[in-house]
């Protein structure tokens, strides 16, 4: 299965996999402005179908996986190992030589196991408390 890896992602994309995956859709205008605003953007596609993407938010310093979606068709593929590798690879682009930076993420449950797989370690260790998160509902 050839999976090509682009760097762009529209409104469309994006809710149509939150819709294959059971997640509901956002607001067009509030999607568009996440995508602007992210600072790597990745979709997989097939046969020029998109078949999965993920994103991140960043400052240099910090970084946050957000939106790893595969299409339920296409898991088990290797699609979602291939964004997150992509995703690593570009902030290790990015990081000057002689500086740190963090990649984090909040894993659905259950799919810890493939963060792992992904080099991610769970939290906390060593010197880290738990994640945290604060949902904001109207």
């Amino acid at each position: 299965m050839e999976i090509r890896i682009e760097n762009n992602l529209n409104v469309n994309e994006y809710n149509n996999l939150r819709n294959k995956i059971g997640w509901d859709t956002k607001d067009i205008d509030v999607v568009q402005n996440a995508i602007i605003k992210s600072t790597i953007v990745k979709k997989a596609t097939f046969k020029n179908k998109t078949v999965g993407m993920a994103r991140a938010i960043g400052d240099g310093i910090y970084y946050l996986i957000v939106d790893v979606l595969v299409d339920p068709e296409y898991q088990k593929n290797g699609i979602g190992r291939k964004l997150i590798d992509e995703i690593v690879k570009e902030v290790e682009n990015k990081t000057k030589k002689g500086q740190k930076c963090s990649i984090n993420l909040i894993s659905i449950s259950g799919k810890e196991e493939f963060y792992e797989k992904c080099g991610f370690r769970k939290i906390p260790f060593d010197y880290t408390g738990h994640g945290m998160i604060k949902r904001i509902e109207k």
